[in-house]
């Protein structure tokens, strides 16, 4: 389903894809659920980083805390393969490939230290607390705002079928008061899903380019 994943340089395949072809790339649909989950992804993501750090320093005078933080420290670049696999599956993007290990000679105290010292961690931390919510939200909003007046403009023609299958009649609302609104509403019936039609499709490109400019984002994130 994946076309190839995207290197460093050049541009994405779903980038050159032409205006109509974008509804035949598995790749878009893969898009537009990656941008969905990665609200619930964020929020889970901040909740995790925060609740953990703020307890793990809180309780550093003991040997719990230590223990709590060398495990969330230790816990963060693993987390976030599973960001980088979805990213992978749906934007065809990889992150940067990361090894945390430490010197199992070392004591758990040692280990801890050299934790807070790694790049990779606090990077991956900052992503947590500062970037994954703020542009899950983004992301969130544009994708259920786009696809939402896309497909209510291409498919408003239903309404009056719904309407007539349901109540039996149409157009005999208070609100048209003459046959010179409802000849006006019909037009509009008729003309709305050529307007609709190519606002989705467009939606649905500015949806990979968003997907693919997350991605790279995040890449250049936690670039070393």
């Amino acid at each position: 389903m994946n076309e190839k994943i995207e290197t460093r340089v050049g541009k994405h395949p779903l980038e050159e894809v032409s205006f109509f072809g974008v509804y035949t790339k598995g790749q878009t649909y893969l898009n537009i659920l990656y941008m969905l989950l990665l609200m619930p992804i964020g929020i889970i993501f901040f909740t995790y980083a925060v609740t953990l750090f703020s307890t793990s320093v809180g309780l550093l005078v003991t040997f719990v805390g230590i223990f709590l933080l060398y495990f969330f420290l230790i816990s963060l670049p693993y987390l976030m393969l599973v960001q980088g696999w979805l990213m992978k599956i749906s934007t065809g993007i990889e992150l940067p490939k990361h090894e945390v290990t430490f010197d199992e000679n070392r004591t758990l105290i040692q280990k801890a230290w050299d934790a807070l010292k790694n790049k990779v961690i606090w990077k991956t931390l900052l992503y947590f607390l500062f970037f994954a919510m703020p542009l899950g939200i983004i992301t969130f909003t544009l994708a259920v705002t786009l696809i939402s007046v896309g497909i209510s403009l291409t498919f408003v023609w239903l309404w009056p079928l719904i309407q007539y299958a349901v109540v039996g009649s149409v157009l005999d609302e208070p609100w048209v008061i003459s046959n010179a609104v409802r000849i006006i509403v019909i037009i509009g019936w008729v003309i709305t899903p050529f307007i609709g039609f190519p606002i989705l499709t467009g939606s649905l490109h500015l949806i990979n380019r968003l997907a693919i400019w997350h991605g790279r984002l995040v890449v250049k994130i936690l670039e070393p």
